[in-house]
């Protein structure tokens, strides 16, 4: 007599073939490595700036040095904070150099007139809110894509500060005291204690709040955001705004580290945000990221135009190993979201 377990025949109960799930095999071993390198490329890169630097200049760890470089940070700093709300949601900002060159001429204009700092100040908000305004509409409303709808607002800026410009460089001093560093709170510069404030409020905000929330959702998947009721033209409209209102913040700062408006003014911060942000691991693509670790690229990219010039190395490798990190963080991105969407088809 046979039994159920001695034979597969008709009666017999076979035991279904285990699921093939994510818990092993060489994918998933793949898809840990390049997590584990997403997660520690940044501090990796910190680790080894600082321990060369450091070894190649005996001035580079001083004090000095070092407040120094987080004072001339902060117009970068705060762009890329706000840059980083932007490329969550999927999208790009190229305008935001020009756009700080443009309302720096507006800031050194106005001081030459003999405004009130405030006055200043309140105009600067006021021009970077109606830049933010105007990319957001174009993106939100009309459905421009970003790398579009912003390469022609960076030209219209870049066109309109030369113009504004007329071969004339407008010096100007500080809009405030302590946006040039000077003043202190304890042993720091009261102009990186407000820049780290802006990252700590921009951090609780995307991770405490609705809004941020949206901003993720939003970035991975805008049909599903919508679904789940999330308006996803004002939550990217808002999203632009505010990086408008820091580029107009950024304007007074980035006037009173160069203390010049010229022709040319604030075009070398855009490729420098995307950069920070980017090295910092927020996806190009969305929906992942941190506006801490853009805070960790901004070091990163400071302390290398810091430290290269210190050490005396030519400027030429400054750009160089700029663009091959980004390069290096995006094609880590690129294979993560390759490695992630075979898996969940396997499933």
């Amino acid at each position: 007599m046979t039994t159920l377990t001695d034979s597969p025949g008709r009666g017999a109960s076979t035991p279904p073939p285990a699921p093939t799930t994510p818990t092993g095999g060489p994918g998933l071993s793949l898809y840990r490595v390049v997590h584990l390198v997403q997660v520690w490329l940044l501090p990796a890169l910190l680790v080894v700036e600082f321990v060369a630097f450091s070894l190649l200049s005996p001035f580079f760890l001083t004090p000095q040095n070092l407040t120094n470089v987080a004072v001339n940070a902060a117009d970068l700093a705060l762009i890329a904070a706000g840059l980083t709300l932007v490329i969550l949601m999927g999208g790009i900002d190229v305008s935001t150099g020009f756009a700080v060159g443009m309302l720096s001429w507006v800031v050194a204009s106005l001081m030459a007139a003999g405004q009130p700092p405030i006055v200043v100040f309140l105009a600067a908000l006021a021009g970077g809110a109606v830049v933010g305004l105007l990319n957001g509409m174009l993106t939100a409303r009309l459905a421009i894509p970003s790398i579009v709808a912003t390469l022609g607002t960076s030209a219209l800026f870049q066109t309109g500060l030369f113009a504004l410009w007329n071969s004339r460089d407008i010096f100007s001093t500080p809009v405030f005291p302590f946006l040039s560093g000077g003043a202190r709170l304890g042993e720091l510069p009261i102009l990186v204690l407000i820049v780290l404030a802006v990252y700590l409020v921009l951090h609780l905000v995307l991770t405490q709040t609705t809004f941020g929330r949206s901003i993720y959702a939003i970035g991975s998947n805008v049909e599903a955001a919508k679904l789940s009721g999330i308006n996803v033209r004002r939550v990217r409209v808002i999203g632009s705004v505010i990086l408008g209102l820091l580029i107009g913040v950024a304007a007074c700062t980035y006037l009173a580290r160069v203390g010049v408006v010229q022709a040319s003014s604030g075009g070398e911060l855009t490729m420098l945000a995307i950069a920070s942000v980017v090295v910092g691991g927020t996806s190009i693509l969305g929906g992942e990221g941190s506006v801490l670790r853009t805070l960790g690229g901004v070091v990163f990219i400071v302390v290398l135009d810091n430290g290269i010039v210190l050490a005396g190395v030519p400027s030429l490798w400054n750009g160089l190993i700029v663009g091959f990190v980004i390069l290096v963080a995006v094609s880590i991105n690129g294979l993560a979201v390759i490695i992630n969407a075979r898996k969940k088809r396997s499933l």
